[in-house]
Parts: C-alpha cells; sequence; structure tokens
C-alpha cells in the first residue's frame, strides 16, 4: 500500500512538473489545432445539412422522416460546436484539452519532431485527410494526448490500487484498479487509433470507387473532350472520397494553385498506386497531349477492374474463412443436441 502510494505521489509531481514547465506556445498549439478540428467539423455538418436542405426543396418532399431527423440531428450537433469553437477563438481550452500539455511537454523533452519515426509515421497518416500544417498540429495533439492520458492514467492506477488496498478490497482492488488504468488508456489511445480507421476506411473507398472514375475519364477523352474539363465532370458525378479528392484539386486550381502543386496534394492526400499513376498522367499531359493521355486512361482502366475483381475475390475469402469458425460451433452444437438425447435414452 505505501508503495503504491509512493508512486502515485512521484508520477502525480512528474505530471505536475510536465505541466507547469509547459510554455505558452504548447497551449497555443493545442487551442489552434482544437480550433482546426472543430471548423472543419462544423464545416462538414454545415455542407451535409445544406444537402438535405437543398435536396428538400427540390424535390418538395417535406415530409421525408429520414431526412427531417437527420437535419434535426445535424441542427442539434451544430450549435454546442459553433459554442465551444468561440471559446477556443477566445483562448479558452476545455479540461480534457489540458491533459495534452503534459505529453507535448514530454514530447519536447524527449526531443521528438518531424524527424521521429513515431511522429513520422503518424504524420503520414494524418496528412491523407488533413492539410500539411493541420496534419502536424493534429499529430502532436494526437501523440500529446496518448502521453498524457498514459501518465495520468498510472497516477491514478496506484492511487486507486494503494486506497483500495487499505480498505481491504483483496482481489477487487486489483480489478478496480485495472479498470481506472484501462479507462484513462482507452481515452488517450481511441483517438490515436481512430486515425488508422479513418486512414484504412478511405483507402477502401478510394479503391472500390477508382474503377469507376477511371471508365468515366476514360469515355470522356475518348470523346475527344479536354482532360481538365472531363475532371471537372467526373469529379462532379458521384459522392464519396474519390470524388470529394478530386473536387480539391479543382478548387485549388481555382485558387491559382499550379497544376503540379495540385495534383501532387492530390496523390499524398489518396496514397494509391492507381491515383499516383492518374494524377501523373494528368500532370504529363500538359506537354505530351491528349492522344498519349487516353491510351494510359484505358490501361489504367483494364488493370483497375483486373484488380477490383481480385480484391472483391479476396474479400470474399476472408469473409468466408471469418465465417468458418462460427459455422464450425453451430455444426458442433446440431452434434451435442442429437447426439446427448441418444446416449441419455432420451426418445422423441
Amino acid at each position: 500500500m505505501i508503495i503504491c502510494m509512493a508512486a502515485a505521489t512521484v508520477g502525480l509531481l512528474f505530471f505536475l512538473f510536465l505541466f507547469l514547465s509547459a510554455d505558452e506556445n504548447i497551449m497555443g498549439a493545442i487551442i489552434t489545432c482544437r480550433k482546426e478540428t472543430e471548423t472543419e467539423n462544423i464545416k462538414k455538418t454545415q455542407i451535409e445539412l445544406d444537402l438535405i436542405v437543398d435536396y428538400m426543396k427540390r424535390t418538395k418532399d417535406l415530409k421525408d422522416k429520414e431526412r427531417v431527423k437527420r437535419a434535426r440531428e445535424l441542427k442539434k450537433n451544430l450549435e454546442p460546436a459553433q459554442k465551444k469553437l468561440a471559446r477556443l477563438e477566445k483562448g479558452k481550452a476545455g479540461m480534457g484539452d489540458i491533459i495534452p500539455i503534459a505529453g507535448y511537454r514530454m514530447m519536447q523533452l524527449l526531443h521528438w519532431d518531424g524527424r521521429n519515426d513515431t511522429v513520422k509515421k503518424l504524420y503520414n497518416q494524418c496528412v491523407q485527410f488533413k492539410e500539411k500544417r493541420e496534419a502536424m498540429n493534429y499529430t502532436y495533439y494526437i501523440l500529446g494526448a496518448l502521453i498524457g492520458y498514459g501518465i495520468l492514467g498510472g497516477v491514478c492506477f496506484f492511487a486507486a490500487l494503494g486506497l483500495t488496498l487499505a480498505m481491504g478490497l483483496g482481489i477487487k482492488a486489483v480489478i478496480f484498479s485495472v479498470v481506472v488504468l484501462v479507462l484513462f488508456a482507452m481515452a488517450g489511445y481511441v483517438p490515436y487509433d481512430n486515425v488508422n480507421i479513418i486512414v484504412r476506411n478511405r483507402k477502401e473507398e478510394i479503391e472500390n470507387q477508382f474503377p469507376q472514375v477511371v471508365s468515366k475519364l476514360t469515355l470522356l477523352t475518348v470523346a475527344g473532350m479536354e482532360v481538365n474539363q472531363a475532371w471537372k465532370l467526373t469529379s462532379g458525378s458521384g459522392v464519396g472520397v474519390l470524388y470529394q479528392e478530386m473536387e480539391r484539386v479543382l478548387v485549388d486550381l481555382n485558387n491559382n494553385v499550379p497544376p503540379t502543386e495540385a495534383y501532387s496534394k492530390f496523390i499524398t492526400r489518396c496514397n494509391n498506386p492507381y491515383t499516383t499513376k492518374l494524377a501523373t498522367a494528368v500532370i504529363q499531359n500538359a506537354s505530351k497531349g491528349n492522344a498519349e493521355i487516353v491510351n494510359l486512361f484505358r490501361r489504367l482502366n483494364s488493370e483497375s477492374w483486373l484488380e477490383h475483381k481480385h480484391s472483391a475475390r479476396r474479400r470474399g475469402e476472408q469473409i468466408s474463412s471469418k465465417l468458418l469458425v462460427p459455422t464450425l460451433l453451430m455444426f458442433a452444437g446440431i452434434i451435442i443436441l442429437v447426439i446427448v438425447p441418444v446416449m441419455t435414452g432420451f426418445s422423441f
């Protein structure tokens, strides 16, 4: 018990040291990251809400219960998000934003910068769905939260273990302390793991949408349309991650971003070998002309649909393998239901 309380005290002092030794730049970085995240969430929510309203006005269907329910949910989520953003604009951070400060300071002491493997790996994932500056801020925030919650979780673990042992709870003390540690660990790990989930879902969606996109581009360019115009028409012809990324290229081009830079961002965000070939071909199109790119689009179209078939087959095999164990368990249950009555002399 004494050892546990001593460990908790040392851990708490270390956490306070990290927190109190942090400078204003760390707090500013956290607030900046939180503002960027909240602004992005508000923008996405507002866009989805506007699309629902426009659809209902266009179709004059005001009794669509699902869309009305979804619109109410979005409106309900929008107001607290705007209030949170207003507090952040005033430089006020929430209680949950204080814990990452210790993690930030710990990274400073460990000299974790952009050259660190852990930071670099997480940044390469974040840059796929955020701008470069926002991705770096978000990377440090996620790692800071992970470290901060980890340290605080260790403190609470030893403190809870010492107090519950003093109360004579025995094995219950260990269970309760482990639960406390897991809760803090999950609070720090869930945002970190959420990055992996976002990247994995984006990758799957881009792979599924690419054959359709390149087929449309091939059809339009074969018909004689310029690549830029074909790109514009294709980007507005569907809904999904890849179509959104194509629209972001158009936004960059309309804001006078050089085509090479705009398509390079597209390559980084999509992080797919086929989208890389597609964007590289479009960049080279300016010098080689439309005839060459039509042949390349045709090859990409054939390759992507072939890969799509192989990918679908692989996913089917994975699903079959996952269903194997439940099937065997069901078969074993049926065997037991049949054999046990026979063995016990049960008569039907």
